[in-house]
């Protein structure tokens, strides 16, 4: 067997000699290359410089990743995301509406629908997620008329579009905070009628979500001035003393209604209450609606209309409920008015109400 020579690395001599030859070739032929790593490192080397370069690729977009989910957490958690949501997981009266709506359509609600038709929905609505009481429920805050576009919409085409409606889904919140999104996006959309602002605030004073009406007024119309909070507070009684009796209360004006509300605080409400129930059969509509509150205001600065307050000398008879709420019943002169205060009721434990009470009045007219 050849025995192998072992290899050694040529010393500081061998390779001056080695320059020097190199540099004295008379041939010119080129010196001897310079030593390079073999094929094989060079390759190695340029593999772990191609993965580094992939690492910092993948490492620049699972960070574009991480930012963008932050941003799409933080605008959902903001309500400001919007969402596609079917029409049958909205509760619209999960609030009572501020502005009054009409069975019939009128020339507004018929040139949105129209217009929703045309160029699809523009504006989302806003809807507050009802939480684990209610998965996937959904209350409606404000964009009540859309969602009654898109109803019928879908009542009269069939077309899948309308299914769904484009929503801006808040965060859980309190119910006053649900009533003044309500109020303020009206207020910036098409400002409200004195009346209609008013009775919101007595609802949502009734419901609980403000300690009082002047709660609810100073809550819901903080930027209002003091006149404007003023008028909304006379308008409120209005609502509370006659606007059940009223058919079109929104249409009433500023100096007419603020009259009326003078009439109820010194004690006329009564003799008001039995003036429009003489021409409820007549005065369907808004003009003459407002011509009948006149005849009663003009006959009572004339001390024909000054009827006694038979309500005021029967005192109001109050229950107090378990969770703080309370019933308050006012005797009428034909019938009593009874309002239920601090507590929200569903639609359908609204007509278990109605119901229970019709049980009672019936069998306590039978004995």
């Amino acid at each position: 067997m050849a025995r192998r020579r072992r290899l050694e690395p040529p010393t500081s001599d061998a390779l001056a000699h080695i320059r020097a030859a190199a540099a004295s070739d008379p041939d010119g032929r080129e010196p001897f290359p310079v030593l390079r790593p073999p094929p094989i490192a060079q390759v190695a080397q340029d593999s772990v410089a191609a993965q580094r370069r992939e690492i910092d690729t993948l490492r620049a977009e699972a960070a574009r990743n991480q930012a963008a989910a932050d941003r799409l957490e933080r605008a959902e958690s903001a309500g400001m995301l919007v969402v596609d949501v079917a029409l049958d997981q909205i509760d619209p009266d999960y609030l009572t509406r501020d502005r009054l709506l009409r069975s019939e359509e009128d020339d507004a609600g018929r040139a949105l629908r129209q217009s929703i038709q045309a160029h699809g929905q523009r504006t989302p609505i806003e809807v507050v997620d009802l939480g684990p009481e209610r998965p996937g429920a959904y209350g409606l805050i404000s964009g009540c008329r859309r969602l009654v576009a898109i109803r019928r919409l879908l009542a009269e085409t069939g077309d899948a579009r309308w299914a769904t409606v484009r929503a801006l889904v808040r965060g859980r919140t309190t119910l006053g905070q649900a009533f003044l999104s309500m109020v303020e996006e009206n207020e910036v959309r098409e400002g409200l009628s004195y009346f209609e602002r008013g009775r919101v605030c007595m609802l949502a004073a009734q419901q609980g979500a403000f300690g009082s009406v002047d709660a609810a007024i100073e809550a819901l119309f903080a930027a209002g001035s003091p006149a404007k909070r003023s008028k909304i507070r006379s308008f409120t009684l209005l609502a509370e003393e006659i606007g059940d009796m009223l058919t079109r209360p929104e249409m009433l004006g500023e100096r007419l209604g603020l009259r009326v509300a003078q009439a109820i605080r010194s004690g006329k409400g009564g003799a008001l209450r039995r003036h429009l129930e003489a021409y409820a059969g007549s005065h369907c509509g808004a003009a003459e609606e407002q011509a009948a509150l006149s005849r009663f205001l003009n006959g009572a600065a004339d001390g024909q209309g000054a009827a006694p307050p038979d309500d005021a000398a029967q005192p109001p008879e109050e229950r107090v409920l378990a969770d703080g709420g309370r019933i308050v019943c006012r005797a009428r002169r034909n019938g009593l008015r009874i309002d239920l205060t601090g507590v929200a009721l569903s639609a359908a434990a609204r007509e278990a109400v109605l119901d229970a009470l019709a049980a009672a009045v019936n069998r306590a007219h039978a004995d």
